[in-house]
């Protein structure tokens, strides 16, 4: 009989220790395995070529022969780790919602004793055991699993920021990139221009027909453009280390990308029929409103304070416990069958419950305050688009004009009422008025940018930015 009851002890004991082992749940951190796959992302990679066609891309579209700012947000789509960390967050949120759904589970409770005979007891042992059976009176695993769904909306929501953040960040560089790319141009033009001044002007100085301080000035204003330009060259470097930065890849393997020109004038034409016209500013507006990830996200958060209420009014009401059991004291066999519930039916806990509503207003607020930021956000960044399509024009005028004066000066130099000195000063003079042009349009091209940021969707570009799916199997991955 003692056997028995032993053996009764170590199988009740084993179904509280057995399980598997706490090892296989350990993964430390290898930071040099880590180094190794982060330099390992390639854009020549097989994988990614995959990537591309299943998102749409033909064949004969890949590989990328030109890479422009949709192709460069792809490659950070797939490559930058900033993305990982938002897709593990989804997947922590899908397992969020399994949680949510468990049913409180059964438990066992057991007892054992042994008595000393003294009061005349049949048997010197006691033992029993009695299982817990939870009964949920009210839908609070609906409610539970209702707000973590809302939950993953907001993470989807989240990771969507991120990957928009990639983009406006691409294209802010990539902006910046054929800006430098541009004045690097003129500022060559313009040193070898006045090297051939300064050269000019020592043949003259060596005849006595020029003085040395008009000497000294013109070599001053070419040491001052070819220092301009080492700073120029030293920042267009930077922009290419950012730009791969951007996308996920090594300074190496970014090298491998042949960044696609940029037709500034195309832009700034399918940007002037946007912008320029009352009504589609309008429509920018709208879509603003609507697009926004934030705005979507604020919806989500408001759904799950509403999930949160729901959640509240059913705990108002709390579950009960049924306890069947049975028990062998000391040679008497006891059947009993108990049940067990919180004691607030009559004094519930409206504390809770006007928390919960309060969140609600709170994320209510919130939402018509992000909405009431993003039109003013839009209205200003119009505004300056509008001033610096001013200055841009105002910079097209001063340049047409030094362009045709540059034409007087060359016909009074092929009838040889002027020198070549004389001609290559208006040259400069052009090549000055072609770099205030260059600035003001590229300052257009940046505020159009922050427009776009404005309403999180491309303004002249038919890239959509790919949503993200909602198989966990395809997140993990």
């Amino acid at each position: 009989m003692l056997n028995k009851k032993i053996k009764f002890i170590v199988i009740i004991f084993s179904l509280f220790i057995s399980g598997c082992s706490i090892e296989q749940f350990f993964k430390p951190l290898d930071s040099q395995l880590t180094t190794t796959k982060l330099l390992a992302k390639d854009p020549t990679d097989p994988k990614f070529n995959q990537y591309l066609a299943e998102k749409g891309y033909t064949e004969a579209q890949l590989p990328f022969t030109q890479w422009g700012i949709d192709e460069l947000t792809l490659c950070a789509l797939y490559f930058h780790t900033s993305l990982d960390v938002a897709k593990q967050q989804i997947v922590l949120s899908y397992l969020a919602i399994e949680t949510a759904g468990f049913k409180n589970n059964a438990s066992i409770d057991g007892t054992f004793a042994r008595s000393s005979l003294e009061n005349g007891d049949i048997s010197p042992w006691s033992y029993g055991l009695s299982i817990n059976i939870p009964i949920e009176t009210t839908k609070k695993r609906a409610a539970q699993i209702e707000k973590a769904e809302k939950n993953t909306e907001i993470a989807y929501m989240n990771a969507a920021e991120t990957a928009w953040q990639l983009r406006n960040k691409i294209a802010t560089d990539y902006i910046a990139y054929h800006q430098h790319l541009a004045e690097v141009q003129l500022l060559n033009e313009e040193i070898a221009l006045q090297d051939y001044m300064v050269s000019m002007l020592e043949k003259r100085v060596n005849i006595g027909i020029a003085s040395k301080t008009e000497l000294t000035n013109a070599n001053l204003l070419a040491l001052k453009a070819k220092y301009i330009l080492s700073i120029k060259e030293g920042q267009l470097n930077l922009i290419k280390a950012q730009l791969a930065a951007d996308v996920g890849l090594s300074r190496e393997k970014f090298a491998l990308i042949n960044i696609k020109p940029l037709s500034i004038e195309n832009t700034l034409t399918q940007q002037t029929l946007l912008l320029d016209t009352p009504l589609e500013s309008k429509i920018l507006q709208e879509q603003a409103l609507l697009n926004r990830i934030d705005i979507r996200r604020s919806m989500a958060r408001y759904a799950a304070a509403e999930a949160e209420i729901k959640l509240k009014v059913a705990q108002q009401t709390p579950d009960i416990v049924l306890s069947p059991g049975y028990l062998f004291e000391f040679g008497d066999r006891i059947w009993s069958l108990g049940f067990t519930s919180l004691l607030n039916m009559l004094h519930k806990n409206k504390t809770l419950l006007e928390e919960a509503k309060q969140l609600r207003e709170i994320e209510g607020a919130q939402f018509e305050n992000l909405q009431a930021e993003v039109i003013a956000m839009i209205s200003q960044a119009h505004t300056r688009y509008l001033a610096a399509k001013k200055v841009t024009e105002q910079a097209k005028v001063e340049l047409s004009q030094q362009v045709e004066q540059e034409q007087k000066m060359q016909i009074q130099f092929d009838a040889g009422l002027i020198g070549k000195l004389d001609l290559s000063r208006y040259s400069n003079s052009t090549i000055i008025a072609r770099q205030q042009l260059i600035a003001s349009q590229f300052a257009l091209l940046e505020i159009a940018n922050q427009i776009e940021d404005v309403m999180q969707k491309p303004l002249y570009s038919e890239f959509t930015m790919p949503t993200l799916t909602s198989r966990r199997q395809n997140d993990d991955e």
